[in-house]
């Protein structure tokens, strides 16, 4: 690493922005969480601050006061299958507070690293999907992802604002929410713990690109410790699983039947999303855990718990 960071997390309170200001603490590296409410567990080296994206004062206050030289945005109200309603009401409070932001880091030679979203901005594609595909995005959280991207692009080519754009593909494991609507792997595991059927829109076969939570952050950090700018990358494991095959896999993991009610399909979901990590791995060389071997850590990290 050849410059000291001070990174403020947009957002950082949510499963992403947790293990990510943790992995940067373990990397000696300083970190602000900027977030709408204060977290249940903190981690040491982070400082955590209350608010909201459009209080622009504060963060630029913050950016200011801490020599902050990279921001990095993860803000989102909405998931995949959000409404237009809901959509709009995104629009108000996260892309157009982007806008002074990254206004600010573009006068004054602050990075932006973007989490924008693999398994949304592509659309319906085969195959695995490189970042110099077209995107298409089907669902209104896949289009404020590319909104804010082509924010930064316009920054970038404008005030020549430094990037990075990671494009995650599913990343899952501990302090994901067991309970939520986000997150297939941890929503069968907690309908698992609990003994419940699990609800699966289409028949299973639908595939996606899934990466344990330690190798996607592990991914990121070195990004950011190797100064990667103005690059869009895909950051996934490049293997696709099946609906089914997860199920499949809980079950051996867990040595039970689960029940599952098979649903209409969704509009918004594609039927299958693999990205092409090749550039990722021009950058950064690592080995992945295989899903499996994801899954038997996760079910056991919340077993101990328990």
């Amino acid at each position: 690493m050849n410059r000291n960071y001070n990174i403020l997390v947009l957002g950082g309170n949510g499963f992403l922005g947790r293990n990510l200001t943790r992995g940067l603490s373990k990397n000696g590296i300083k970190s602000i969480v900027y977030d709408v409410s204060r977290p249940s567990e903190t981690s040491s080296g982070v400082s955590y601050y209350q608010g909201d994206l459009q209080d622009r004062d504060k963060i630029i206050k913050l950016i200011r006061d801490n020599d902050v030289n990279v921001v990095v945005h993860m803000v989102s109200t909405i998931i995949p299958g959000s409404t237009m309603e809901q959509y709009i009401n995104n629009c108000r409070i996260v892309q157009l507070s982007t806008i002074p932001i990254m206004d600010y880091c573009a006068a004054n030679k602050i990075k932006v690293v973007y989490f924008s979203s693999g398994g949304t901005v592509y659309g319906v594609k085969g195959g695995a999907i490189s970042e110099n595909e077209p995107v298409a995005p089907i669902s209104y959280y896949g289009l404020s992802k590319i909104q804010i991207e082509d924010l930064i692009h316009f920054y970038h080519r404008r005030y020549h604002l430094d990037y990075l754009i990671i494009r995650p593909s599913n990343p899952f494991g501990p302090g994901q929410n067991l309970y939520g609507k986000q997150g297939l792997i941890a929503v069968i595991l907690g309908h698992l713990l609990k003994g419940e059927h699990i609800s699966v829109y289409g028949d299973g076969s639908v595939v996606r690109d899934y990466i344990y939570i330690e190798d996607f952050i592990y991914y990121v950090i070195e990004l950011i410790k190797k100064d990667v700018k103005n690059e869009t990358i895909n950051v996934g494991s490049g293997v696709g699983t099946s609906i089914n095959d997860i199920i499949k896999t809980f079950e051996e993991v867990a040595g039970k039947k689960i029940q599952v009610d098979y649903l209409t399909s969704r509009k918004d979901d594609v039927p299958m999303l693999i990205l092409n990590v090749r550039r990722l791995h021009n950058y950064v060389e690592h080995k992945d855990c295989t899903v499996k071997e994801g899954i038997e850590k996760y079910y056991l990290s919340v077993n101990k718990k328990d």
